[in-house]
């Protein structure tokens, strides 16, 4: 999990989204009110909403393009949990939060690709016994 995701407002601009993600090297940016996740702008929002239709990125705020409601999951929820919802979700990237409410990360595909190696050493070392 990303602890303390980049995020932006829902009036921020496009261009100022993807100068973000492209200095962060993110594919994707939450858009919050206050510390409350309300939307997701990813890289195929904007190639999907603006570029195929030639849209100037300065024209367009992040409320225009941003997936919502977000998907989310509580972070006391375990991977395979957050593995689960996602699979059932169909989503690379799930928001974790704190009741439901606060943001306190982001899990994407990524993460979990990176921890199955971690996983099935645990499980083979729980067999060996």
């Amino acid at each position: 999990m990303t602890k303390e995701p980049r995020v932006v407002r829902r009036d921020t601009n496009v261009q100022e989204i993807v100068a973000t993600m492209n200095k962060y090297d993110i594919s994707s940016i939450i858009i919050v009110e206050e510390k409350r996740p309300v939307g997701i702008v990813t890289h195929k929002d904007i190639i999907s909403k603006l570029v195929q239709a030639r849209i100037p990125p300065d024209a367009v705020t992040a409320r225009e393009v941003m997936t919502s409601p977000v998907i989310t999951i509580n972070e006391e929820s375990s991977l395979e949990e957050a593995a689960r919802l996602m699979s059932k979700k169909r989503i690379k990237k799930l928001i974790v939060t704190r009741n439901n409410n606060e943001l306190v990360g982001i899990i994407t595909s990524s993460d979990l690709v990176r921890e199955a190696p971690k996983m099935t050493e645990l499980l083979n070392q729980l067999l060996k016994r």
